[in-house]
């Protein structure tokens, strides 16, 4: 999962030495350009100035998880959590790394602070979904998949802004459109896979869980018109399911 660099610290605390705001700064502008191991080098620097200053804390936990040195970026999140209990950021990228190594439950727990400090996070929601279903809990995603899109109708953004949530793109559509058909509501995956499609015609997952429904519906001819999309846009699964029951 990519991670969302929540990177302005929002406490209000000033740097006493200017040598630490240089130092923080350098390290945000190194991680606007993904460099991370020379971010990390100068928040260690500002803390070695001023080891109180937390919001080098804060941004050297995200420049530890996006290096994938979880366990560091883990000790850095309830670092600062300790001292800020409120800071729903820092909730929420501690539930990104959760999430990344495999800790569902404790990444749902943390989603959930989050929304309690910020009931209308989007972001938060679509993720909790991500977790929850991958707990198999298909009834919780379900409602935290519902609950983004329905807070997504009243947020005016461009189409950037708008993938980058999962709004008005395919990915949660998409997800909820998985977590119906693994409920047996084909006919609201399929609703949501056209959704999905609408938004984002080039991807190839999505024909061909599109067809795979279809399919269960007994809709072949639409099916294999999926597949075959889905095929020319380069998903090899498509192929094989082609291969194995209508070139038969």
């Amino acid at each position: 999962m990519k991670y969302r660099l929540l990177i302005i610290f929002l406490f209000l605390l000033t740097a006493c030495d200017s040598k630490v705001k240089q130092a923080n700064k350098r390290g945000l502008e190194y991680m606007k350009q993904n460099l991370y191991d020379q971010a990390i080098s100068e928040f260690n620097h500002a803390l070695s100035i001023n080891s109180t200053w937390f919001p080098a804390y804060y941004n050297r936990a995200i420049s530890y998880a996006n290096a994938h040195c979880y366990q560091e970026a883990l000790t850095d999140f309830n670092y600062v959590l300790a001292s800020y209990p409120d800071h729903a950021d820092s909730y929420f990228n501690r539930a990104l790394v959760y999430e990344n190594i495999g800790l569902y439950a404790n990444a749902i727990k943390d989603y959930s602070e989050t929304l309690k400090l910020r009931p209308d996070f989007i972001l938060a929601y679509h993720y909790r979904g991500i977790a929850r279903f991958r707990m198999q809990d298909f009834d919780g995603a379900l409602n935290d998949y519902n609950e983004a899109l329905r807070l997504g109708k009243h947020v005016a953004m461009d189409v950037n802004m708008a993938k980058e949530y999962g709004l008005n793109s395919s990915a949660l559509y998409f997800n909820r459109g998985v977590v119906l058909q693994k409920k047996g509501d084909l006919q609201g995956a399929i609703k949501d896979y056209t959704e999905a499609i609408s938004i984002d015609p080039s991807s190839a997952r999505t024909y061909y869980n599109r067809a795979i429904a279809k399919m269960a519906l007994y809709h072949s001819e639409e099916a294999l018109k999926d597949l075959e999309i889905a095929s020319r846009l380069g998903f090899q699964q498509a192929d094989q399911v082609i291969q194995s029951y209508f070139k038969n």
